[in-house]
């Protein structure tokens, strides 16, 4: 069961890490021994580099063996069955580096922006400590969360972004959106991250 509170702009869930391990999976992906650990980047990522790093690499490489049974059980741990019968989600979520002396997004935006839909609702994962400048920051408010803690917030309409991370610690974090069945309409652009459709059987998936 997922315990919720409400926040000033956005919600925190919470799941249990011991049944959904998600940090042990993709540290094993990665190969590293400590996801908090990561180098110090020597430069600030760009928007069109976010997403090239070893470690985006290596995550969507193995994807599908080895985080998609988590990242399903996680949804439907999250959202409940009777919910689940009634949204899509994002198929793959997006994975994100913030490494030391650089950004994990390259870009402050709203989703929308993007050519994504106003109704969606952005789930965001973090799977290390998130706090002061390594966490994501949704309308200028930076967000203190916790592993075994899910930030649930209107991306598509509220911008959110973040800072250049002068913690101690890297960050590892994955988003991924939520759509009611009802407000599905097909949408040809493609997705910044991964360059897919918005569209079922593309970017959306049943859960």
């Amino acid at each position: 069961m997922c315990e919720c509170r409400h926040m000033a702009d956005y919600e925190k869930l919470k799941y249990d890490i011991n049944e959904i391990p998600l940090a042990e999976a993709v540290r094993t992906v990665l190969g590293v021994p400590d996801l908090e650990g990561l180098e110090v980047s020597d430069k600030v990522a760009t928007r069109e580099e976010d997403q090239k790093t070893r470690y985006h690499e290596l995550f969507y490489k193995n994807y599908e063996s080895a985080i998609n049974p988590l990242y399903r059980k996680l949804v439907a741990a999250l959202l409940g069955e009777e919910r689940l019968k009634e949204v899509y989600i994002q198929r793959v979520p997006t994975f994100r580096v913030h490494l030391r002396n650089s950004v994990a997004v390259g870009t402050w935006h709203r989703d929308k922006d993007f050519g994504h839909d106003p109704s969606e609702v952005n789930y965001w994962v973090p799977m290390t400590r998130a706090f002061g400048n390594n966490t994501v920051w949704i309308d200028k408010q930076n967000v203190d969360a916790e592993y075994g803690e899910v930030v649930v917030f209107d991306g598509a309409n509220q911008l959110h972004g973040n800072v250049v991370n002068d913690t101690p610690i890297s960050r590892v974090s994955m988003d991924f959106r939520v759509l009611a069945r009802a407000d599905y309409r097909p949408n040809e652009k493609r997705s910044v991250s991964n360059d897919v459709p918005f569209l079922l059987g593309h970017y959306w998936d049943v859960p």
